[in-house]
C-alpha cells in the first residue's frame, strides 16, 4: 500500500516528492509530474517509456 502512496506523491519523471501545489497530473499516463518537469523533453520521454512498457510481456492473441 505504501508503494501506491509513493506513486501519488512522486514525480514520475524525476522521482522528486510532490504535492498538489507543485505538481499536476499528466493526462496521458495519469501520473503526477512536478512543475519543473512539466512540458519538458524529459517528460515526453518518460511518457513514451510508460506507454511502451504497458504491453511488456503480453502477446497478441489475434493472430
Amino acid at each position: 500500500m505504501s508503494e501506491i502512496k509513493n506513486i501519488k506523491n512522486t514525480c514520475f519523471v524525476c522521482r522528486s516528492a510532490v504535492t498538489s501545489e507543485n505538481s499536476e497530473i499528466n493526462k496521458e499516463v495519469f501520473l503526477p509530474v512536478c512543475n519543473t518537469c512539466k512540458g519538458s523533453d524529459k517528460e515526453k520521454k518518460a511518457v513514451e517509456e510508460q506507454l511502451d512498457s504497458l504491453a511488456d510481456g503480453l502477446v497478441c492473441g489475434c493472430i
